[in-house]
């Protein structure tokens, strides 16, 4: 079955359903990458994902000091008005 057949039937799923297979997919790739969180209690499996989470970086991004973008906006919105007032 390709991925977009699988996407149409998944999408027909209940939503009780569409969760149980996050769970089963979660399940099948922390076995592939070496640890079964089947064997693991709720309290060891919690943590674990909390020390998989701390150990991931985040990347941010916000507007503030970034005059560039502010600038790049201002353009937007001012040719966005001369446009609607032609």
């Amino acid at each position: 079955m390709s991925l977009k057949q699988l996407i149409g039937v998944v999408s027909q799923l209940s939503h009780q359903d569409k969760l149980r297979l996050i769970h089963f997919l979660l399940l099948e790739v922390a076995k592939e990458d070496g640890c079964d969180l089947k064997s693991i209690d709720a309290q060891q499996q919690e943590n674990f994902l909390l020390q998989q989470l701390a150990a991931t970086e985040a990347v941010v991004w916000s507007p503030y000091d970034a005059p560039e973008a502010a600038q790049v906006l201002s353009e937007l919105l001012t040719a966005v008005r001369l446009d609607s007032d032609a």
